[in-house]
């Protein structure tokens, strides 16, 4: 009899063990999925604004569009605000603040810092990343750009075994602000360019040539220099979005693959005379994965990840002869 009632007393504690254990697991799972949903919440309300110029050219709905992608990988909130002129850029960064966005990611216009108002998104406890152009005396918590030193080394390498064939006269163009002037960047490559060039005997580089970004900007300075100098061995077109405006002035001068060309970016006609040879070669920078990377970046400092100071960009450089190489 008291065997009986040990081994029921036995079942009871097992099942009462068992129904805690079930009831434990249970409840486990029941908090972890809470947890989940309000983690998921958090990141679903996470709202960042991303600041561009008012451009209709691919490279920033490019931008756009790789910085939409990584948001929607995330789950992130994104808005975008654009500007029409400089003047601008202040009250979109002060409105960024009223609209109290989780971060910023902004493409400043050169030359201009805005320090101000970065300092005040920082201080309300919102980071600022800069995109391509710095504010390095600003509190910003970021900066991603292009290693303008190395695209300036690529550019004169690209160049370098064909020019020492003979004397050529080469020319560079470089980018110019709204005032006309050579930009800091321009300033960086020009400099880099002409230290590189100084040991090729058989280069003479004329002075550079400031001019704005763009397709017909491009096409003008080309077709000027032509004018200017018949014998013109080859042109360096160290300004984005203009190299199509370039190669389309050699065609109109019936001038293309007589004239070197080296340049930044891909354009209208570009990649046709790049398969055709008629291209030394091109650095082309990665609009998607610039819009890419300054989300993600910008996402780790709002969370409180620690990042690097100073990000570079991927571009790429792209010969007949050697197809595209990475370079960081």
């Amino acid at each position: 009899m008291r065997s009986r009632q040990k081994v029921a007393l036995l079942c009871s504690l097992i099942c009462i063990v068992c129904s805690g254990f079930l009831l434990l697991l249970a409840f486990g799972r029941s908090v972890q999925e809470v947890i989940a949903a309000e983690t998921e919440s958090l990141v679903m309300e996470t709202h960042l604004t991303v600041i561009l110029p008012d451009h209709s050219d691919m490279f920033f709905r490019s931008v756009a569009s790789g910085g939409r992608s990584e948001a929607t990988l995330q789950h992130v909130a994104l808005e975008f605000l654009s500007y029409n002129s400089d003047s601008e850029v202040g009250l979109l960064l002060r409105q960024a603040r009223w609209m109290q966005t989780d971060g910023v990611l902004i493409y400043l216009p050169e030359q201009n810092s805005f320090s101000h108002e970065i300092n005040e998104l920082e201080a309300s406890g919102i980071p600022v990343i800069t995109l391509i152009h710095d504010t390095p005396l600003s509190d910003r918590r970021a900066h991603l750009g292009f290693d303008d030193e190395g695209i300036a080394r690529e550019l004169v390498r690209m160049i370098g075994v064909q020019a020492e064939q003979d004397t050529q006269r080469w020319a560079l163009l470089i980018g110019a602000n709204n005032e006309g002037e050579q930009t800091w960047v321009a300033i960086r490559i020009a400099a880099v360019v002409r230290s590189m060039l100084s040991s090729h005997g058989g280069v003479e580089l004329l002075p550079e040539r400031a001019i704005d970004y763009g397709y017909f900007s491009g096409e003008q300075a080309a077709v000027q220099l032509l004018r200017e100098h018949p014998d013109l061995g080859g042109i360096i077109v160290a300004v984005p979005q203009t190299l199509g405006g370039v190669v389309q002035a050699l065609i109109d001068q019936n001038r293309l693959g007589s004239v070197g060309v080296v340049g930044i970016d891909f354009g209208a006609g570009v990649e046709d005379a790049l398969r055709r040879g008629l291209l030394y070669g091109t650095i082309s920078r990665h609009p998607e994965q610039v819009g890419i990377q300054g989300i993600r970046t910008l996402i780790q400092a709002v969370r409180g990840e620690p990042i690097a100071e100073y990000h570079d960009l991927a571009y790429s450089a792209v010969e007949p002869t050697r197809g595209s190489s990475w370079q960081d």
